[in-house]
């Protein structure tokens, strides 16, 4: 595993990172409405954590109109690979 991995597994130690991974990856492809309702965050707050996930390689972002759906990234932004978070 690349040091540049340790990004990923940071960004996921923080509890509502790891809490909107699992939405989005359950839900195929979420936007920040159907996120601050399910977490019941304020839209600030995670369109922070969807910043620095996005940043870390986690999700990728698809804009469809004015709305950005967020889906977990298919592949280690890293080296090309199966990402071993998004496994």
């Amino acid at each position: 595993m690349k040091n540049q991995c340790t990004k990923c597994f940071r960004s996921l130690g923080v509890e509502s990172r790891a809490k909107l991974f699992k939405f989005i990856e359950h839900n195929k492809e979420s936007n920040v409405t159907q996120l601050t309702k399910h977490l019941g965050l304020k839209q600030p707050t995670i369109s922070y954590h969807l910043k620095e996930m996005s940043e870390s390689g986690l999700i990728s972002k698809r804009i469809s109109g004015k709305e950005v759906f967020y889906s977990i990234s298919s592949k280690c932004p890293h080296d090309g690979e199966s990402c071993i978070v998004s496994n």
